[in-house]
């Protein structure tokens, strides 16, 4: 069984950034998964990519004897690895989405997401292959993640049911006409990047986790000196910009990641599940 995507909590959360790697133990990361379980959450969002399949193992890990039916597990594909190594034809995929099956341990996902195909890799092969992933039942429903124009044809396409964008106070219209658009044919939008409409904040001393998302603020520093485009957000402060993300009526399900067991409980509250309210 598969939840619908009508069933799926209003919160979901991400396993990537610090959770793919040895800023955060492996054990924490399964703990908190399972509380984000025990709070309400259904949604759980990993790729290949991250940590080079560690942060699939690790949810895998942590799905071990909790009620499959209760899940909505959501994996990528077309990115291989940390060095951004692509493959998105369809021989490439299929590989892809077997080989996270057998790391989370499953014998299906939920959903399958490209993860930013370029037009020219969206081809009409890969599409039908998707196509057949969905018929064959490995994965029920088929979307996309992306951050800019490589959303314009997938926001548009039927086969795609899911699309996984940045939404955030302050972000540019172009961006929300994206989302816009992708919603008014029916698409489902997961939520990413809230945080982008925060202001920026360092607590110290940094522990381990810390030191990953500073060493992010850091490249995200650079980038704007160098003439990158950064995101401009609107400078809320940090709750106040998951909670302008979580309400905003183009957010189906709002993805994040976080280390702190409180932070998720305070989340969970917000998203209104009702496991949140009280919780240890």
């Amino acid at each position: 069984m598969t939840l619908d995507l009508s069933q799926i909590s209003r919160l979901g959360f991400g396993v990537s950034g610090p959770h793919k790697c040895d800023a955060v133990d492996r054990s924490l990361t399964v703990r908190l998964i399972r509380e984000a379980i025990d709070l309400g959450i259904s949604v759980f969002d990993t790729a290949p990519k991250y940590g080079d399949g560690e942060a699939e193992i690790r949810l895998g890990e942590a799905l071990k004897d909790v009620d499959r039916d209760r899940l909505f597990i959501v994996t990528k594909a077309g990115i291989l690895d940390e060095t951004d190594r692509r493959d998105f034809t369809p021989e490439g995929v299929r590989a892809s989405l077997h080989g996270s099956l057998k790391r989370l341990g499953v014998d299906r996902v939920d959903a399958l997401l490209l993860q930013g195909a370029a037009s020219g890799e969206l081809t009409d092969a890969l599409q039908a292959c998707l196509q057949d992933l969905k018929d064959s039942g490995l994965v029920h429903y088929i979307g996309f993640s992306g951050r800019g124009g490589e959303l314009d044809e997938p926001a548009r396409a039927e086969l795609f049911d899911i699309i996984m964008a940045p939404n955030y106070a302050g972000m540019p219209e172009e961006l929300t006409l994206r989302l816009k658009t992708a919603r008014a044919v029916g698409k489902r939008v997961f939520a990413i990047e809230a945080k982008n409409g925060a202001r920026s904040s360092l607590r110290l001393p940094l522990g381990k986790a810390d030191r990953w998302y500073f060493k992010r603020q850091v490249k995200r520093l650079w980038n704007r000196l160098s003439g990158s485009p950064v995101p401009p957000g609107s400078q809320l402060p940090v709750i106040e910009a998951f909670r302008w993300s979580m309400d905003c009526p183009l957010t189906d399900c709002l993805m994040v990641q976080t280390t702190n067991s409180r932070h998720l409980r305070e989340l969970a509250q917000m998203a209104g599940l009702d496991a949140g309210h009280g919780g240890a």
